[in-house]
């Protein structure tokens, strides 16, 4: 359990040990008392106090695992924005058909767009899936593209460029990704 697991369970103790402790203290004053008012009042703004922590809690304890799943999906489609400009820069270099641009300019312009992905708690660990899958996406790209692999290849390079975008963008196949 992390640091911050442990405190916020700690401090989920505390509150719920200060709510019990302060229904203990309203059922000591008879109703007709004065103080009851005011201890019931108390008890009242505990329980919503804790109800609120209570509906935040799942958020704040996926929030370091969200953090280093932003950090993996930036840093992938960074990576991938440099390998589309090196691979177009090697296929000029090289003398290879200008006919690779057209599979290498819609993979840098794609992976600019792929900087604005904002990893969402609900998402975070599908979006971080999608982001290695990008990696592998690159791998096939390089393969095709310096002639490794026969072109024929560019098929699946194709279908690839489909899922990664239609699991990424807004909508019912990528459930609201936000950009």
């Amino acid at each position: 359990m992390s640091a911050t697991e442990r405190e916020l369970h700690e401090q989920h103790r505390t509150m719920t040990t200060d709510l019990a402790a302060q229904h203990g203290r309203v059922k000591a004053f008879d109703p007709d008392n004065a103080e009851f008012d005011g201890q019931y009042t108390a008890l009242v703004e505990r329980a919503e106090e804790l109800l609120a922590f209570e509906q935040q809690l799942p958020a704040r304890l996926a929030e370091p695992q969200r953090l280093r799943s932003a950090s993996i999906v930036r840093w992938a489609w960074r990576a991938q924005t440099a390998l589309a400009a090196a691979l177009i820069i090697a296929t000029l270099a090289l003398g290879r058909t200008g006919w690779w641009l057209v599979l290498l300019i819609p993979h840098l312009l794609a992976t600019l767009m792929g900087w604005s992905i904002t990893v969402t708690a609900q998402r975070h660990r599908q979006q971080r899936a999608l982001a290695l899958a990008l990696q592998g996406q690159g791998v096939l790209v390089i393969l095709v593209v310096l002639g490794m692999l026969s072109p024929w290849w560019v098929i699946a390079v194709v279908l690839g460029w489909l899922g990664i975008g239609a699991l990424s963008e807004d909508g019912p196949a990528g459930q609201g990704v936000k950009k």
